[in-house]
């Protein structure tokens, strides 16, 4: 059996048997693995410290077998547990949502190192002062361009016109569509402007420029609805924390005290 070492985010973990572990990662070096963590809940465990919390950022050891896509994870030391996301519930939340959203989207073994180093650069964002709404979206679309997922926007996905004024998106040709297209395209929906031209830079410029950059209330919303039906299109089921963010933004502009992080937690996928 191979033996490797690489950096890892936790994406998931689920009790096997009375000390073990099924975990996921997702690694610098390999992509996304599946494996088997033995003696982890016993007296004697040397697995502690919070490498094997949701989204730990962790170095880990693990015997690749031939025969198995379940690998032995048999060292899993913690390099940063993020503890400002965790104290915050609204951080937290959209911590699980792109770890969740991590997990569905990507196969296993596809390795991407530019993935790996995104998700790494959003939760470190996320520990900082920066909109978690807008931190969101930034690793939605740079997620979709680095798996070459992203909807076309320089020009028409369906006759490669240019000329783009008054375009509609579409989720079924995946991208915007000229006026002409857009009349014989079911289920296209207006974009505005200003929404196609945010998506654009966030594709060309470096994270931390586009994490400051400020957007209107209605061209935030619309991207938030399109990446969200986009999404949901794609990956063809509904993650269970986009609910709880949802519930988490009606408590707030209800009135409603939202819960400690102590009170109550994303769901934790099985």
């Amino acid at each position: 059996m191979a033996i490797n070492r690489t950096e890892a985010i936790l994406l998931r973990s689920r009790e096997l048997r009375e000390t073990s572990l099924t975990v996921a990662f997702y690694t610098r070096d390999f992509g996304k693995i599946n494996g088997v963590i033995k003696g982890v809940r016993g007296s004697r465990s040397h697995f502690g410290g919070g490498a094997l919390e949701p989204f730990a950022h962790d170095d880990i050891v693990f015997y690749e077998k031939k025969t198995s896509d379940i690998f032995l994870i048999s060292q899993c030391d913690l390099v940063d547990f993020f503890p400002a996301v965790r104290s915050d519930l609204g951080r937290l939340a959209y911590a699980a949502y792109i770890i969740e959203l991590l997990d569905s989207i990507t196969p296993l073994g596809d390795r991407n190192p530019d993935v790996f180093e995104l998700t790494l650069r959003t939760l470190r964002f996320l520990s900082g002062k920066a909109s978690p709404r807008r931190v969101a979206r930034i690793f939605e679309i740079r997620l979709l361009s680095l798996l070459g997922l992203m909807p076309s926007m320089a020009s028409c996905v369906n006759c490669g016109a240019r000329q783009l004024k008054d375009a509609g998106f579409s989720l079924r040709s995946g991208g915007l569509v000229c006026r002409d297209c857009a009349r014989k395209e079911p289920r296209t929906g207006a974009i505005l402007a200003g929404t196609v031209e945010f998506i654009k830079h966030i594709v060309t410029s470096d994270f931390e420029t586009v994490s400051r950059i400020k957007v209107s209330e209605k061209v935030g919303k619309e991207l938030e609805a399109i990446l969200r039906r986009f999404l949901d299109y794609h990956i063809e089921r509904r993650l269970n924390t986009v609910q709880f963010i949802k519930s988490l933004h009606t408590s707030s502009t209800s009135g409603v005290r939202p819960l400690k992080a102590s009170e109550r937690s994303p769901d934790r996928r099985a």
